[in-house]
């Protein structure tokens, strides 16, 4: 059995797995309840993030690619042109409620308008 050309790309497209991240998860992040510490995390729709974190002279970045997997969202850094050292590699966020939560525990990033005053 053949298949038309004009039908591969349907083919391709429909073997391909489905992304890994929730599309609402995607957003603008702010880590809050960690003194003297700043962090932002962008999750793009296209499965891609950016990262940063201030703690007195010490800048950190990343950037690369995430996924939700397990109750967590994955980040996976790749070395770029804007960040030639990732300051990780992998990190892993726990998902609760609308937060994430970094390994250590200690406070959670979270979107302006999911936070409850």
């Amino acid at each position: 059995m053949r298949v038309p050309v004009a039908l591969l790309p349907l083919a391709a497209f429909l073997a391909a797995p489905a992304p890994a991240q929730t599309p609402d998860r995607a957003g603008h992040y702010y880590l809050r309840g960690v003194m003297e510490t700043g962090s932002e995390l962008m999750l793009h729709p296209d499965g891609r993030f950016q990262w940063y974190l201030v703690y007195g002279a010490l800048d950190l970045f990343a950037e690369g690619r995430w996924a939700e997997r397990g109750g967590a969202v994955i980040l996976t850094s790749e070395k770029t042109k804007d960040v030639p050292a990732p300051a990780f590699q992998t990190l892993s966020l726990t998902v609760r409620d609308r937060a994430l939560v970094p390994p250590d525990g200690h406070g959670a990033y979270v979107r302006p308008a999911d936070e409850k005053d």
